[in-house]
């Protein structure tokens, strides 16, 4: 629940397109960020941030105990959200052979049946999970990388920027990233000098 809230509406998507219409298309009239063309170099930043969000309104220790507290028992499981969210890390990580799998697969290196076997060798997916993902990299081709790439570029950058462990200053730095796109390389720039 969590996730989709703060992924599509605050203050994932909803936030983040919001903020571009009123500081770049209305006070800086650039028109073209009037129109979001869903595969452009701006989805490593939406998508991105969206995911890294999450962290950003629910820190870590707050959103551990409001779900062993709250949403478990509401949904009638048991309170484990510890050992879920060190299966969700694990998974986050192996979520980059799918980009990998999807370069191999774009470049023509492999095929569907071997993308299938790799996505349920390395990313840990059942064969209709497998699938479904290669049937998603055919339609998204290089977008699949916004998600995972785009939310650790965000975070590393955040990082940079904010060095103290203030909500705050997160929140102040993370609404400015919003407010003022950056591109791949800028943020990577700034989060490495």
């Amino acid at each position: 629940m969590i996730d989709i809230a703060a992924h599509e509406g605050y203050p994932g998507h909803h936030v983040f397109n919001a903020l571009i219409e009123k500081h770049l298309v209305k006070e800086r009239g650039w028109l073209e960020y009037s129109i979001y063309n869903l595969y452009s170099p701006v989805s490593l930043l939406a998508e991105g941030s969206a995911n890294y969000g999450i962290e950003v309104a629910f820190p870590w220790d707050e959103r551990l105990t409001f779900e062993q507290e709250v949403l478990f028992p509401l949904a009638g499981l048991n309170p484990c959200a510890e050992q879920y969210y060190e299966i969700q890390r694990i998974l986050h990580q192996l979520s980059y052979a799918d980009n990998l799998i999807a370069q191999q697969w774009m470049d023509d290196e492999i095929d569907d049946e071997q993308a299938i076997k790799l996505l349920i060798k390395y990313a840990l997916n059942s064969e209709e999970r497998a699938e479904q993902r290669l049937s998603f990299i055919k339609h998204n081709r290089a977008y699949v990388m916004t998600y995972n790439y785009g939310q650790d570029l965000v975070k590393a950058y955040l990082a940079e920027q904010v060095k103290d462990d203030s909500n705050d200053a997160l929140w102040r730095a993370f609404t400015a990233l919003l407010a003022t796109p950056k591109t791949a390389s800028m943020m990577v720039s700034a989060s490495s000098s």
